[in-house]
């Protein structure tokens, strides 16, 4: 919680244990005035949002309370004990709610950053003139992607911090939508605040920066990995975030906003996610011929010489890391690759042809399987209850256990690879949604627990983690420092374990 929430809700706690005690109408007056000065100040400096709304209704309705007392005409009337009671009760239980709301779903706070320049933003939506959207279909268009690229800039302290997800209420309300939830239920998005600015100048420290493209998981988009993209890009990194319509929950471009409900196609398997792998690693590919053209100058001025493509690197969460494990693999500009948790559904034919690679695995399940060279399906005679419904999806056993057997077939050429290389890693506490932004939506352990995001570590702990993680592991790969940075992390944090796999 905000330190003005804080002081708002002491200020309304104070006002109801002294309506147990005979005031004065001064005394009603002044507490009142205390906590309208509270409300005031609150929405001023922090901003209002509806989780503090009984507040702000307590506080409107003690004004009311404070200035009839303080007339002749009604001073002398004496409200029932039993009505006050239910009423003073009804009201700390009102209050009580909206400060579990307020922590519970907080104007969270990013990490700060850890590297030393500050960070510019830019967005630019690209169209692929050679791809049609694979996504749509129905009614064919070419494929647009919209990026976000972070970058290393000259310092502005005139210019106001970026708001999360640009403070669109449009953009914020189809994510509410895409996860069925009420409307309102993300609106106080808008108060978080980035520690990135738009459209400030590249720092010219260095005459150009190693490139770094990130993308996301199915059902989330860009915008969730700022924490990390920030941070990178504060280390002397060119971060191009992608989003990549109709796999991300929300899209917004210039003039309209793609939803993943908008997608057409059925691409008529049980397991969609290798083809989506697929075409989000198109994606990929495509941005990069586009970053060719951007450090020529010829899409924006602003990145001319500013990009060193020879020193690429990929990273992604849940499914955009097994799209950083499919370019490590076929694509070779790309120089080093990140996967953050995610299931991986092709096996490298050469690993000596791989670029450099590191996997972070949760250790609610993930780690566990690859250590024992398992996919995150189950066998299909080990779970009974579950062989009719396995039937009706996969159509037979059969063609359950020719996904199975692949699965683990990617999932043994993934382990043999961080064997050989050893760099498997997990955090201990961790889970999927902690490497990304995410975790932090939910203040509350309990609510996490509830709706799955589990582990101990606080998901701000985890994000720093990562980020220190992401940036020693790039460092040794695109700037060519020692890999003893990254070897000694596992000492800076002990919750940080190199998996030996066997």
């Amino acid at each position: 919680m905000r330190i003005f929430e804080i002081i708002l809700l002491v200020a309304n706690l104070l006002a109801l244990l002294l309506s147990f005690s005979r005031m004065s109408k001064v005394g009603w007056l002044g507490i009142a005035g205390i906590n309208l000065i509270a409300l005031l100040s609150h929405g001023i400096v922090e901003g209002f949002r509806y989780q503090m709304a009984f507040a702000y209704i307590f506080v409107v309705l003690l004004v009311v309370y404070a200035f009839t007392k303080a007339s002749d005409k009604f001073s002398k009337i004496r409200t029932p004990k039993a009505r006050k009671g239910i009423t003073l009760s009804l009201a700390l239980v009102l209050l009580t709610l909206s400060a579990f709301l307020a922590y519970a779903l907080p104007v969270f706070t990013l990490p700060k950053l850890t590297g030393d320049y500050a960070v510019g933003i830019k967005y630019f939506a690209l169209v692929d003139e050679n791809r049609t959207d694979p996504f749509l279909d129905k009614a064919p268009q070419k494929r647009a992607l919209m990026i976000k690229v972070y970058y290393p800039a000259k310092r502005d302290d005139a210019q106001p911090f970026s708001p999360y997800f640009r403070a669109s209420t449009a953009l914020i309300r189809a994510w509410a939508a895409f996860y069925q939830m009420p409307s309102f239920i993300f609106d106080h998005f808008a108060l978080v605040k980035t520690q990135a600015k738009e459209n400030l100048t590249p720092s010219d420290e260095q005459p150009s920066y190693p490139v770094v493209l990130f993308s996301h998981g199915a059902g989330t988009g860009m915008e969730v990995e700022t924490a990390q993209s920030e941070d990178l890009a504060s280390h002397g990194y060119i971060v191009v975030a992608i989003d990549h319509p109709y796999v991300s929950a929300a899209t917004a471009f210039p003039d309209h906003i793609v939803t993943a409900q908008a997608a057409t196609t059925n691409f008529d398997t049980p397991e969609p996610a290798e083809s989506i792998t697929q075409i989000m690693a198109d994606d990929d590919k495509f941005v990069i011929n586009q970053l060719a053209e951007m450090n020529l100058g010829r899409l924006d001025p602003t990145f001319k010489g500013k990009l060193n493509l020879d020193a690429l690197g990929v990273m992604g969460h849940s499914v955009g890391g097994a799209v950083a494990y499919n370019m490590a693999i076929n694509d070779s500009r790309v120089k080093a690759a990140i996967n953050l948790d995610g299931v991986v559904y092709i096996t490298p034919k050469n690993s000596r042809a791989i670029a450099p690679f590191l996997m972070l695995a949760n250790d609610q399940y993930h780690v566990q399987a690859l250590e024992h060279r398992k996919p995150l399906m189950e066998k299909f005679d080990a779970t009974p209850e579950s062989q009719q419904a396995m039937r009706d999806i996969y159509g037979s056993k059969q063609a359950y256990e020719a996904q199975y057997n692949k699965a683990q077939q990617n999932s043994s050429g993934l382990a043999d690879l961080l064997k050989a290389s050893g760099n498997l890693y997990t955090i201990e506490g961790s889970d999927h949604m902690k490497f990304t932004d995410i975790g932090l939506f939910i203040g509350s352990q309990w609510l996490r627990e509830l709706i799955q995001i589990k582990g101990k570590t606080e998901p701000a702990r985890s994000l720093t983690i990562t980020q220190a993680l992401t940036v020693a592991f790039f460092n040794q790969h695109l700037k060519g420092q020692s890999a003893d940075a990254l070897k000694s992390l596992v000492k800076t944090y002990p919750e940080l374990k190199n998996v030996d796999l066997h």
